[in-house]
C-alpha cells in the first residue's frame, strides 16, 4: 500500500464517520495504520491479536463510537470465534472491516496467501458479512462509506476487501 492509497482510506473512514479503529501491525497496511496518528478525530487501539480487535470495536459500538478494524485478510481467519460469537450470541456489533486482502485474483506476489484469498470471501458470506473488493484504482472512499452505511442500517459487520496487484 502506497501512502496516497492510505490517504484515500483515510479520507473515506473521515467521510463516514468513523472515530475508532482498533488495527494490528502490518508491513502491508503501515503506512495506513501509521497514518491514524496523525488524524485526532480516530481514536485509535493497536491490538495483539485480530480477536481482541473485534471486542474492542465491540465494546466502542457499545458506547456509540463509529469502529472499523484494520487487519490483513488472515487476521480475519484467527478472529472468526470472535467474531461468531458477537453476531450469533450478542446479534452483531456495526463494525466496518478493512482487510488487505492477499492471495487474490490477480495478486502475482500473493502465492503464500492464496488460500486465504480463496477462503476469506467464503467466511465471509458464510458469517452472512456483506462485502465489497475494491482495488487501488477503485474509488475506495465511496466504498468505505457505503461499507460504514451498510454496517450501521444493519448492526453488524461489514468488509471492505483491499485488493493489490502485484505482477
Amino acid at each position: 500500500m502506497n501512502t496516497e492509497f492510505a490517504n484515500r482510506i483515510i479520507t473515506g473512514l473521515k467521510e463516514a464517520g468513523i472515530d475508532f479503529v482498533s488495527s494490528l501491525p502490518s508491513k502491508s497496511l503501515a503506512p495506513l495504520i501509521l497514518a491514524f496518528a496523525d488524524y485526532p478525530e480516530f481514536t485509535h487501539v493497536p491490538v495483539a491479536n485480530e480477536e481482541d480487535a473485534i471486542g474492542v470495536c465491540a465494546g466502542a459500538s457499545l458506547v456509540g463510537r463509529k469502529p472499523v478494524v484494520v487487519i490483513q485478510n488472515s487476521g480475519l481467519v484467527m478472529a472468526t470465534y470472535a467474531l461468531l460469537d458477537s453476531i450469533y450470541w450478542f446479534g452483531g456489533f456495526p463494525i466496518l472491516m478493512i482487510l488487505d486482502h492477499r492471495g487474490a485474483f490477480g495478486d502475482g506476489g500473493g502465492f503464500v496467501f492464496s488460500g486465504y484469498g480463496i477462503q476469506v470471501p467464503r467466511i465471509l458470506e458464510s458469517f452472512q458479512i456483506p462485502f465489497m473488493a475494491v482495488r487501488e484504482n477503485d474509488n475506495v472512499a465511496a466504498e468505505i462509506r457505503r461499507g460504514a452505511r451498510t454496517a450501521r442500517s444493519s448492526g453488524k459487520p461489514a468488509a471492505i476487501l483491499l485488493l493489490e496487484e502485484i505482477p
